[in-house]
């Protein structure tokens, strides 16, 4: 009986522990209604049971239904919006109102010398995300900038290590300088040498309501970079590190000895008559050396940053320091450059407010001999060009020499020991500060006052050692150059800002301000051409002729501005701006300037009788107003004198007894009259929010019309003027479109989100204002063979080149087209564009520009758990390029260099079915004369970046957290241009398009560490 009762106690325990257990775990099914603070139905809101996968999304009415265990809790979450929680105690529905994340809607952005919440602003103004900005490689924020904002346009001027990107928002606006103006924390200064891991925002101020207020170097755009400051909390500690491998993306096809001398040979062979190939194919006893091979290298790339912040209610730091390290892909090219950074703010008082801004750069760069000032012109003096017409018969070392260089064995050249011999050097120390005073004079009213000091000091060194590489390669007399510079800038803004409520319902801004800007820029250096020893290193120690040289250069800037912005209850938008600039670069009577804008913006989502579940924010907007461009040399107004050229020197007297009076010239003509540059723009704007603004739309369209373009005015050389007068004499418009698209979804362990853009923009240019009205330029042999032109009614360096039309593929062809008498078949065969029964100059027409027809960026990032990935692609459409490195390697067949592989495949009696013309040493034909068969589709399409990372459990490696990743930068390009890189762009305005030989972009392999302290 014990044993029976027993028994029954247990089996009744048990069936109570599990009945009681079962109760506990009893599901239940919750419904409701998701809404805003509004009242308004949100769709696409998750409803989770915490802690599991268990969720569902609400409806087009804002409704859910969902099973979830008694007890447990509800997340509701969506972007935009605070996450709520709800615990189920027996209710089966539960009803939530959301409410908006006021830090996610109520972005601040900075707009000039104020900030505004994202949804008020009536401009047309972009943000970088600064987040898929930092898992970039690179150690300039402006070549980050590729791709990552519509309108925004930043293409490598070189892929060389250090070298700056050419940079145009919304196109080109005029045809001198399209450089935008950079503002760092509230200065104008260079963004170059500002470490990408100090940056906390980027905003880009595209059209003139929103730029107006810095006037007269604003018709280019005005890019804003804040760095980071200390925040309220705990000390908090970064590092941030990767690794790289940098490597040419794919080689330039050339021959090879045996290839080159049959090529060689074919050529003297097709002259009529023809000729005795060259000695040098001959040789049996040569090396076949591929250049390529030599000049390019894996090089190494390095970055480190460590950041301290934190602080109190009254005191706030953030603390940097950066080194970054890249050797080129190309030997003897690298750059390195350390960083510092300090910033602080404290508060003295409830009403004051000072803080500073503190940086220092310096960098160290070795140069391959690139000219990046866009003045040189050509390809002819380029060293890529160098490497790819290196004959492969020549060796590279030879350890019986002094310097451990082969000489060659034809003609001459080394260009692995040029390279390695030239020292080509720069260094720069940048300063960059400011400090600031913030007072609260009254309720809404406050002052501001900044100082800013932007100090440069560079050097430049070039030292060429004597060598002898055959008889065309010889410096039997080492040289040497220094020059030393500095450039001192300095900014003082006085601010007055009044913002007030009235009734609740009207709330305005105003802002009034003084500025003062001076630039100093000095420099000094000197030169001597004879050394008795490679290894003095120093001007003193020259006996050659020596030469000394400098600058001294003043210029100032004093404005005037205002701002208001108005909106009645977040619905009716008003934004105006003024500005009066005078600026020592004109002359007296021409030295001021005003710029003025307005701009509306309807926030359609705000009036009370629009209702939509699926529209989240409306907003459309338009601007108008005029801004300034001051781009030009100082001092054109005056006439340049000259005395530093000893053949301008005259004696006076007679016999022994003359003296030698220094000589002045005139170098150029005064421009009196000029004055500024305007750029009138309109802007009509649409920003849309979706599905409670997961899905984003930005859409803009302006048309700017510049007036009075500062051009130079060709003059007769016999006149003895170097500098063309400038004058107010051009006129351009320019216009296009801008549409920016983002998703995100981010309420579930896979997380996800996508941003793309697109722009496009065109332009004409209406008037030139002297006779011809036309430029030239985009040479591609020493100043010859111009293949671009501008003039009025077409675009900024169109190609303007001889049109193709296929092979001569016999006599009786050549006889039938009757223009071409000095051709033969397999020759190139030129279009009588005209109709006149002739071929010149006249035949020539426009075949686009280097110009896309429209570029776009997008970037994809997703996260599940602790992986996250991310794929950046970026690409360009419809521009051409002139492939002036192919025209290099197709011309001077008579000469002892290296062609282009595509001779395999040149056209004989035999080989009829191609497109490689026929070789020919002497080109009786002048089939390399500028023409589209050059011209190629540099359309691309780039894998700019892929990263995958995994984050840590920082807690059990005893800090917050670590993230490990890989990253390729670079790494697929897809395009049908057959040069080395067609996202290359060059530095100068009329010859964009045009490849002189340009150092091509690297892909770079990276493994990337982060921790946090």
């Amino acid at each position: 009986m014990k044993q029976r009762d027993f028994r029954g106690r247990f089996l009744f325990f048990t069936f109570f522990i599990f009945s009681f257990g079962c109760l506990l775990a009893q599901q239940i099914s919750v419904n409701g209604v998701v809404t805003d603070a509004n009242g308004g139905l949100m769709i696409g809101v998750n409803v989770l049971e915490k802690g599991t996968s268990n969720g569902t999304v609400t409806d087009f009415d804002g409704k859910y239904s969902l099973s979830v265990n008694q007890g447990s809790t509800i997340e509701y979450r969506y972007i935009g919006y605070e996450t709520k929680e709800v615990i189920v105690s027996g209710q089966t529905e539960i009803n939530v109102v959301l409410v908006e994340d006021i830090e996610s809607l109520s972005q601040v952005v900075v707009v000039g010398y104020t900030t505004q919440n994202r949804k008020d602003i009536t401009g047309a103004i972009s943000s970088v995300n600064v987040s898929d900005l930092e898992k970039l490689p690179g150690g300039n924020v402006a070549n980050l900038l590729q791709g990552q904002v519509a309108g925004v346009v930043s293409t490598p001027g070189s892929g060389a290590p250090g070298s700056a990107p050419v940079i145009r928002v919304r196109g080109l606006g005029t045809i001198g300088s399209n450089n935008p103006l950079f503002v760092i924390d509230g200065i104008p200064g260079d963004i170059s040498s500002i470490n990408p891991a100090d940056i906390a925002s980027i905003n880009v101020l595209k059209d003139a309501s929103a730029a107006t207020i810095y006037g007269s170097r604003a018709s280019n755009g005005v890019i804003i970079v804040t760095t980071k400051r200390g925040k309220v909390g705990d000390l908090k500690v970064s590092f941030n590190s990767y690794i790289g491998v940098r490597s040419i993306r794919e080689k330039m096809g050339v021959l090879n000895t045996a290839q080159n001398n049959a090529v060689s040979n074919a050529a003297h062979a097709n002259d009529d008559p023809p000729q005795s190939p060259l000695a040098y194919t001959s040789l049996t006893d040569v090396a076949d050396t591929d250049w390529q091979d030599e000049m390019f290298q894996n090089g190494f790339e390095q970055k480190y940053d460590l950041a301290i912040s934190g602080g109190t209610d009254k005191a706030r730091y953030n603390m940097s320091l950066g080194y970054f390290d890249s050797e080129g892909a190309i030997i003897e090219s690298d750059f390195t450059r350390y960083n510092f950074r300090v910033n602080t703010d404290f508060n003295l008082g409830e009403r004051v407010r000072i803080g500073q801004t503190m940086s220092y750069a310096r960098s160290e760069r070795s140069l391959l001999g690139e000219d990046e000032s866009g003045n040189r012109g050509n390809s002819g003096f380029s060293p890529i060009l160098g490497i790819l017409q290196s004959l492969p018969h020549n060796a590279v070392y030879d350890a019986s020499t002094v310097d451990g260089f082969a000489n060659p064995v034809v003609e001459s050249g080394n260009i692995v020991g040029q390279t390695k011999l030239i020292t080509d050097q720069s260094e720069n120390d940048r300063v960059q500060g400011n400090v600031f005073l913030e007072v609260d004079l009254i309720e809404g009213l406050k002052f501001r006052t900044r100082l800013g000091v932007n100090v440069s000091n560079s050097y430049f060194i070039t030292h060429t050692p004597t060598y002898r590489f055959g008889p065309q390669e010889v410096n039997d007399q080492a040289d040497l150059s220094e020059t030393r510079s500095r450039l001192t800038e300095t900014v003082w803004n006085n601010i007055l800002e009044y913002s007030k409520t009235f009734n609740e319902a009207h709330n305005l801004s105003l802002l009034a301000g003084l500025s003062y800007e001076k630039s100093l820029f000095r420099s000094t250096g000197g030169s001597n051409n004879n050394f008795p020893s490679n290894n003095l290193v120093a001007l003193s120690a020259g006996i050659g002729d020596s030469n000394s040289f400098g600058s001294n250069v003043t210029s100032t800037l004093e404005s005037v501005f205002g701002q208001l912005n108005y909106d009645y209850k977040g619905k009716y938008l008003v934004s105006a701006s003024v500005r009066n600039d005078g600026s020592s670069r004109f002359g007296p009577d021409n030295q001021d300037a005003l710029f003025a804008s307005f701009s509306l913006g309807w926030r359609i989502t705000e009036e009370d009788f629009f209702d939509s579940s699926f529209i989240s924010d409306l907003k459309p907007r338009f601007s108008l107003g005029t801004l300034g461009n001051q781009n030009i040399g100082n001092f054109l107004f005056l006439p340049i004198l000259s005395s530093n050229n000893n053949a301008i020197n005259y004696p006076l007297g007679s016999g022994e007894s003359q003296l030698v009076n220094v000589g002045t010239i005139s170098r150029s003509l005064a421009s009196r009259d000029i004055k500024w540059e305007e750029s009138r723009t309109t802007n009509f704007g649409l920003d849309l929010g979706l599905l409670n603004n997961r899905i984003g739309v930005t859409f803009d369209y302006f048309k700017t019309e510049t007036t009075g373009m500062l051009v130079g005015v060709p003059i007769p050389a016999t006149t003895g003027i170097v500098f063309p007068p400038t004058r107010n004499g051009g006129t351009l418009e320019n216009k296009g479109w801008e549409l920016t698209l983002s998703y995100k979804n981010a309420e579930s362990d896979f997380k996800y989100s996508v941003l793309a853009n697109i722009g496009a923009t065109e332009n004409v240019v209406t008037k030139l204002g002297f006779a011809d009205e036309s430029f030239t330029d985009g040479f591609t042999i020493f100043d010859t063979h111009p293949t671009t032109r501008t003039e009025v009614w077409n675009e900024i360096g169109g190609f303007y080149l001889f049109n193709t039309d296929g092979i001569f593929q016999s006599q009786a062809e050549i006889d039938a087209h009757g223009i071409q008498p000095n051709a033969a078949p397999g020759d190139l065969r030129f279009v009588d564009t005209n109709g006149d029964g002739a071929l010149n100059d006249d035949d020539k027409d426009y075949f686009g520009s280097g110009l896309p027809d429209f570029e776009y960026g997008m970037t994809f990032n997703a996260s599940y758990k602790d992986f996250d990935f991310t794929l950046f692609l970026q690409g360009s459409q419809g521009n051409n390029i002139y492939n002036g490195t192919k025209v290099l390697l197709y011309r001077r067949m008579g000469a002892a260099k290296n062609f282009s592989s595509d001779f395999l495949n040149a056209w004989t009696p035999s080989n009829t079915n191609t497109t490689v013309p026929r070789v020919t040493a002497q080109d009786p034909n002048q089939n390399i004369r500028p023409s589209n068969y050059f011209l190629e589709d540099g359309s691309y399409l780039r894998i700019k970046n892929i990263q995958v990372g995994y984050t840590l459990d920082g807690e059990k490696l005893g800090i917050t957290n670590a993230r490990v990743y890989v990253s390729a930068e670079n790494l697929a390009t897809f395009t049908k241009y057959t040069g080395f890189d067609p996202g290359v762009s060059n530095y100068t305005t009329f010859a964009r398009g045009v490849d002189r030989g340009l150092y091509p972009i690297s892909r770079n392999i990276i493994f990337g560490l982060q921790l946090n302290f």
